[in-house]
């Protein structure tokens, strides 16, 4: 086949509204990330993940140092911002032709949605692995995808999503959401009870094979490695907890998540138009399920019991996996398919209303919602970023006026070990940071400072002001910290923040026990 066929090929297999749907994605993410793309902002971790491999095998992502070279290991924004935009306008176009859209401005709504959705301002504030991340998030919706292609689609689907679980575990909620959703489709709307029975068989069947997939290789890459398991996050660790227990907190927090998250939703016009919005496809389902007879029958209303009582399972898998886990806004970008499915039955189902002045007024309702929702998500994604470049701002003026401390403290030379615990004094700097109401939610661009430990500080001024210094190791620092000529010093900027104690600079920048 030559080249020009092969084009002409793949042309033909991309529909205009497939083109539609990944420009969508692409222009809205512009719209809410080009900020981060275009800027040097990092965050804490960022300042070690200049230049990274990636290799995180003992977290388990045995897959993502792979996945993030594709654009080296070092950190470029704006080469990653593409080829993450590039991977989010795929797994939207793979998205759209999962739910069958009948009309192409739900594809682009949907499409906007998944690429404005605020928890990517926390995928984007660690820029260095946000790329990788986004492939993961597409591998996991094609396994989705290839279930229901053909009766043996769920082999390759499972076969992606243990790679996907290799570069980032998170993202086998956003597939276990996206099954249930589709065996629900079965359930309600079609009758042969066989057929149903296997493509949900099939998607279970998809999820247990990446589950062995991910395993497995796991095992394999610690063996070449030779490492284990960290422990990060719980991961390897024992389970000490009751089965109840961890139902129970599953239960609470997928509750107080999309209640009172503050991503999902918040006061004002994004709130009321999400309402709009859940409101308007609960009745848009409603009507559907009723009119389809759904409501009367056995099986089907096994299934919406079983949807109700997994769904919230689903959405905090990891919760399952690892109760002990820091379940932050990384791991919660499956909320997203919330407004999406929203979106998608009222495409699929509205027109179909009975009453025919609802019926054209539900799309309506649906579009102007859903705009909404969308221009308050890019709102929130550009204050993440404004309070993370404040944060540079306030960290670079702090790390040079404390460096300069430094240089001038007389008998210092640049060989000399520094004793430091690293967290910014309180008292001495109070918060500054206006966002707190938008970003207490999103991980990696609340706050007021980037530098947490002392190896925060050495990657700063190495990286920012060209200058290496020494730090003693981290297992001498408790001896150091108890010490009582490191307990007389005063926090910085205090005349005595620092002083020099057997050929050992001590530096104190907080007072708290």
């Amino acid at each position: 086949m030559t080249v020009e066929a092969f084009l002409m090929k793949i042309k033909q297999k991309i529909s205009g509204r497939d083109m539609a749907v990944f420009l969508s994605a692409f222009a809205a993410g512009l719209c809410a990330h080009l900020r981060i793309f275009v800027s040097d902002i990092p965050n804490h971790d960022g300042l070690s993940g200049i230049y990274f491999d990636q290799n995180m095998i003992t977290s388990g992502r045995w897959f993502l140092t792979v996945a993030c070279h594709i654009s080296t290991d070092y950190t470029l924004p704006w080469v990653i911002g593409l080829l993450s935009l590039l991977y989010l306008g795929l797994t939207a176009v793979a998205l759209c032709r999962f739910f069958g859209l009948k009309h192409t401005y739900s594809g682009v709504l949907i499409a906007a949605l998944l690429a404005v959705y605020p928890s990517l301002s926390s995928n984007f504030a660690y820029i260095f692995t946000a790329d990788g991340y986004m492939l993961a998030l597409l591998l996991a919706v094609l396994s989705v995808c290839l279930v229901e292609r053909s009766s043996k689609g769920f082999l390759w689907g499972g076969i992606l999503l243990g790679f996907s679980m290799g570069i980032y575990q998170a993202y086998l909620a956003f597939a276990m959401v996206l099954a249930v959703y589709g065996a629900c489709r079965a359930w309600f709307f079609k009758r042969n009870v066989k057929e149903n029975w296997l493509l949900t068989l099939r998607y279970a069947g998809m999820g247990v094979l990446g589950a062995a997939v991910y395993y497995g290789m796991l095992q394999i890459c610690l063996k070449i490695q030779n490492t284990e398991l960290s422990g990060y996050q719980g991961i390897g660790s024992e389970n000490t907890h009751s089965f109840v227990s961890i139902l129970a907190n599953v239960y609470r927090d997928f509750i107080t998540h999309t209640l009172r998250g503050n991503i999902m939703v918040q006061k004002g016009l994004l709130l009321a138009a999400a309402a709009v919005l859940f409101l308007a496809a609960a009745l848009v389902l409603a009507a559907a399920f009723v009119r389809a007879g759904s409501h009367r029958n056995v099986w089907s209303l096994l299934c919406l019991v079983a949807a109700a009582a997994i769904l919230p399972v689903c959405f905090n898998v990891m919760l399952v996996i690892s109760p002990d886990v820091t379940y932050h806004s990384l791991m919660r970008y499956q909320w997203v398919l919330m407004p999406v499915c929203a979106v998608a039955v009222i495409d699929r189902l509205g027109e179909e209303f009975p009453i025919k002045k609802v019926a054209s007024a539900l799309p309506w309702a649906g579009v102007i919602s859903a705009l909404v929702v969308v221009f308050s998500y890019i709102l929130i994604c550009n204050v993440a970023y404004f309070n993370l470049e404040k944060k540079f701002s306030k960290t670079y003026s702090y790390c040079l006026r404390l460096l300069d401390r430094i240089e001038q403290m007389e008998g210092y030379t640049y060989d000399m070990p520094i004793a430091m615990i690293g967290v910014v004094s309180d008292e001495a700097f109070p918060s500054t940071d206006l966002t707190v109401g938008v970003t207490d939610s999103l991980l990696g661009t609340s706050g007021d400072y980037l530098v947490y430990t002392a190896q925060n500080y050495k990657d700063f001024w190495e990286y920012y002001f060209g200058v290496t210094v020494q730090l003693v190791d981290s297992g001498d620092m408790t001896e150091i910290y108890e010490s009582e000529e490191y307990r007389a010093l005063d926090p910085f900027p205090a005349q005595n923040c620092m002083v020099i104690v057997d050929g050992v600079l001590y530096v104190k920048t907080e007072n708290k026990e």
